[in-house]
């Protein structure tokens, strides 16, 4: 906290491919020191997103997906439910959903996954489900009503809890009508395609997160780390990157008219927010006050400061 001018530098290298250790070469401070003011950084994206969509109409359709990850090891896979503008590529929301470790495995793999099923307990089958309902419930009120009835498309691909979350929506009084149209996974993921927009973001996230990488020692250790690392990222990706790299001229936020021009870091940290002014959804007001827990590691400490107000 003494070297305020780390807090802009350490956002903007975390989104260019580099892990804590990295970061913390490049700056001459201990890699623990990196993750808190990843924290910190992590905390003040949340409002500052939050704050960016007070006044915005939803009007054009959505694209969500699932990007999969996982923390500690790859025995607690997890999804970031991601909600992205079709038009304007502009990522207005996400969440995580826990789920069970699957695909090919050897005999020595499924027996250490049940042992730590039996001590550490299975995840919600439903989890994906729940995390795209969170999803998209902070933006039904974001979807203008007048003159004509509110409608929201929504893509995705062909999971199925993606018709089941919708359907538990619909059920809700206030849920406008939602077209809900389906592409295939399997078709090629060019610029033609529907789910273009949320494919970008994945591969984004892929390229541009060391923790997300294949291969890699830099992968998150906690879940609560890596939502943090995504909020940085969903700032970064809308208020600062380019939306197209080689058409340079707008951010995503420029084109839905939330600002006027490209900002920089330093500006987005320039004025301090506070959680119980911004009105964070559910599940964000757990990401903001570390909430989110591990359950392979034993010692977690919570987010909890006397100035929130």
């Amino acid at each position: 906290m003494k070297r305020p001018q780390l807090l802009p530098k350490v956002a903007d290298l975390s989104v260019h491919g580099a892990g804590l250790r990295q970061i913390g070469r490049a700056l001459a401070i201990p890699h623990a020191t990196v993750a808190l003011h990843l924290a910190r950084a992590g905390r003040h994206c949340l409002l500052f997103h939050r704050r960016l969509l007070r006044s915005l109409p939803l009007t054009e359709p959505l694209v969500v997906d699932g990007f999969e990850t996982f923390e500690f090891s790859q025995y607690f896979p997890f999804h970031l439910n991601l909600a992205a503008g079709a038009h304007s590529w502009f990522l207005y929301h996400f969440t995580d959903s826990p789920l069970r470790r699957k695909g090919r495995m050897r005999p020595a793999q499924k027996r250490r996954r049940a042992e730590l099923e039996a001590t550490l307990g299975r995840p919600d089958p439903k989890a994906v489900e729940t995390g795209i309902v969170e999803l998209l419930l902070p933006l039904l009120p974001l979807v203008p009503t007048p003159p004509a009835p509110p409608c929201l498309v929504v893509h995705s691909d062909d999971h199925p809890a993606y018709p089941r979350a919708l359907r538990r929506l619909h059920a809700l009084s206030a849920c406008p009508q939602i077209d809900h149209r389906i592409t295939s996974s399997l078709v090629r993921r060019t610029q033609s395609n529907p789910l273009f927009p949320v494919n970008l973001a994945d591969l984004l996230l892929r390229h541009c997160s060391a923790n997300h990488r294949r291969e890699t020692i830099a992968f998150s250790k906690r879940r609560q780390a890596a939502l943090e690392r995504l909020a940085v990222f969903t700032v970064w990706r809308n208020c600062i990157k380019w939306k197209r790299e080689q058409k340079r001229g707008e951010t995503a936020a420029m084109e839905l008219g939330l600002l006027d021009r490209r900002w920089a870091w330093r500006e987005v940290f320039r004025r301090r927010l506070f959680p119980r002014r911004e009105e964070l959804p559910d599940p964000w007001w757990s990401y903001y006050w570390r909430q989110v827990k591990t359950p392979a590691l034993e010692k977690q400490t919570d987010h909890a400061l006397g100035y929130a107000f």
